[in-house]
């Protein structure tokens, strides 16, 4: 990652759209319950993305059912992989990972970056404990919004919930790489999903904008020495 761009933790307008969406549904499981972002896609199945018409040049890598403690084939799209990284796990039939041991923590990467600027995503969907609320993008962290909660009953205890984080102003060269863990033993991870969306290029028309002000700019800078 190259220093020329920060990145940016983006909360707000995701805490408001937070609070908007509807916390009375219940959950099924390997299926999104909102839709957030701006997109349309919801997830309506284990395999219907979380993003319906990704823009053009993004970087998409989706798990809804997890097949391996390294999971290296997403549902949806794109290069990536999945690793669960305590070794206390396991995956249940269900295609979660699941551990009463100890709090799981997990890695996960966009592989084959095109060098370039990016609003990144990380969208996970878990049972039972809650997901820390801190995940890091290349070593940079974020705080999450929550999209989806509802109240599990019954012996499991605990609650549903989709989590998201939102970078801004990544400058990314070869991959992304996340990190994100469990708050304490029994979190059931049930979905993660990575959604990389190029910064738009500027219109040529744009850049002669740009140009024509740092020319007069530097016409007035001139003008003052010259006084």
């Amino acid at each position: 990652m190259s220093s020329k761009h920060a990145l940016v933790p983006f909360t707000g307008t995701l805490l408001a759209l937070a609070l908007s969406l509807p916390l009375g549904a219940h959950a099924t499981s390997g299926q999104w319950d909102t839709a957030v972002a701006g997109e349309a896609g919801t997830g309506a199945t284990s395999a219907t993305p979380w993003i319906d018409n990704a823009t053009a040049g993004a970087l998409v890598a989706e798990w809804n059912f997890i097949n391996a403690l390294t999971d290296s084939t997403p549902d949806i799209a794109g290069a990536g992989t999945l690793i669960e990284t305590t070794g206390t796990a396991f995956v249940t039939g269900g295609g979660n990972v699941y551990s009463f041991a100890g709090a799981t923590a997990f890695t996960a990467s966009l592989a084959n970056v095109t060098a370039g600027d990016y609003t990144v995503y990380l969208r996970v969907a878990t049972l039972g404990t809650s997901v820390l609320d801190t995940a890091t993008l290349n070593g940079v962290s974020a705080t999450r919004a929550i999209t989806y909660t509802q109240a599990i009953t019954g012996g499991f205890g605990g609650g549903e919930e989709e989590s998201l984080w939102v970078w801004t102003g990544v400058n990314a060269t070869t991959a992304l790489d996340f990190a994100f863990s469990a708050a304490g033993s029994s979190m059931s991870l049930d979905q993660v999903a990575l959604y990389a969306v190029p910064a738009p290029v500027p219109e040529p028309a744009t850049w002669a904008l740009m140009a024509a002000g740092l020319g007069a700019l530097g016409v007035m800078s001139r003008r003052r020495q010259a006084a």
